[in-house]
């Protein structure tokens, strides 16, 4: 049997002749087959598969030194929101997400919540006067003004809001304040109205006791 290329051509040659239907089911399989592992490997360089990186701790640190132990890290910074806590430094981040530890792909953004410089001011842009306190409570405190006092004034409508004030100045729609200020509400009671008809009833009592004495006494012969 003859070894050489020329041979063993032949005998392919042959054998595709004989089998054309497996032969094809071979060109097929190997085709898929490179097609599949040059799709993987399209894919390990395109999302850059193995290249992690762990998410460092970067809460309390200044956004600009975060920045920098992110960078160090294989990592961008992205700002995604502020508040303002009184008790954290001014431009330190606050949360971060993933958090410290993650394992994530190297080069994507970690998300950071920075302590503001100054309270986060908001516009009043519904009515907080002539509605219900319960109205106007729910609305300041989803704006995140939690520092709400009321005071009661005299009012024909009980538990209506007839004023408001934020500085020492009347507030309403338009208004701009900080969320770090107090709202003083001014809610009406029916204080007035009770007194004044205790005072009512009280008169009108004494005047029949007066008009049942008059209506009974009757002046012995000695006084007349």
């Amino acid at each position: 049997m003859s070894n050489n290329p020329q041979g063993i051509l032949a005998r392919l040659g042959a054998f595709r002749k004989r089998h054309p239907i497996i032969v094809n089911l071979i060109y097929i399989f190997l085709v898929a087959f490179v097609m599949a592992e040059g799709a993987m490997f399209f894919l390990d360089f395109w999302t850059h598969h193995g290249d992690n990186a762990v998410v460092p701790q970067i809460k309390y640190l200044s956004y600009d030194k975060a920045e920098k132990v992110l960078a160090e890290a294989g990592l961008s910074i992205e700002i995604s929101d502020s508040i303002y806590d009184k008790k954290a430094q001014p431009g330190t981040v606050i949360e971060s997400w993933p958090k410290a530890g993650a394992i994530v792909k190297a080069g994507r953004q970690v998300y950071v919540t920075v302590n503001a410089f100054s309270p986060k001011k908001v516009s009043l842009t519904t009515p907080i006067t002539g509605v219900s306190l319960r109205q106007a409570t729910g609305y300041l405190e989803s704006l995140g003004i939690s520092a709400i006092r009321i005071v009661n004034v005299p009012s024909a409508f009980p538990d209506l809001v007839e004023g408001a004030e934020c500085d020492g100045r009347p507030i309403g729609v338009g208004s701009r304040i900080s969320v770090a200020s107090t709202v003083i509400l001014k809610v009406g009671t029916a204080m007035a109205d009770s007194v004044a008809a205790d005072s009512l009833d009280a008169v009108t009592a004494e005047d029949a006791i007066i008009n049942d004495f008059t209506s009974t006494y009757e002046p012995d012969a000695e006084e007349l």
